[in-house]
């Protein structure tokens, strides 16, 4: 009897090891998303010697102040007229814009430091020439269910 109770022990315990490392085949739902951008950049040698250029996400646009998530970014970055960026771990949520930027620092004003370089989308100016400051770019969401986005942005070095 003594036997038999140590066999029925070891294979439950074994039953149990098998049980505890099986793998389940569900994946686990993504809890952030991650967005991939190229900037295709033109006239990239013309790339300041002073300043910074930005590569920025935000929420809000026009912007009510610091965008969402910001990099800095050097010409060195820039391969063969291409610089490539990914902003990970991002809040399921809608975003309005993102963008390229160098901040002038001959400007000291916040307003008017900030030069566009390229966005995602959206205009400067209307067909008509009217000021639209990019607030016809198209937004975009990160959730459960479109947790990974890539985007291309065309930039002029100016």
């Amino acid at each position: 009897m003594n036997i038999l109770r140590k066999k029925t022990i070891a294979m439950l315990a074994l039953l149990m090891i098998f049980f505890v490392s099986c793998e389940d085949n569900d994946s686990d739902p993504a809890t952030s998303g991650t967005l991939n951008l190229t900037i295709n950049i033109s006239n990239a040698e013309a790339w300041p010697s002073e300043g910074t250029v930005f590569v920025s996400l935000d929420k809000t646009w026009p912007p009510t102040g610091a965008p969402y998530k910001s990099v800095v970014v050097s010409s060195s970055q820039v391969q063969a007229g291409v610089l490539s960026i990914m902003f990970d771990e991002l809040d399921f949520d809608t975003y309005k814009l993102v963008s390229i930027s160098w901040m002038d620092p001959n400007d000291s004003n916040p307003q008017t430091n900030q030069h566009i370089w390229g966005t995602h989308s959206g205009s400067m100016f209307s067909q008509t020439g009217q000021l639209l400051f990019y607030s016809d770019a198209q937004e975009f969401t990160f959730s459960q269910d479109m947790d990974t986005l890539s985007l291309a942005i065309a930039a002029t070095v100016n």
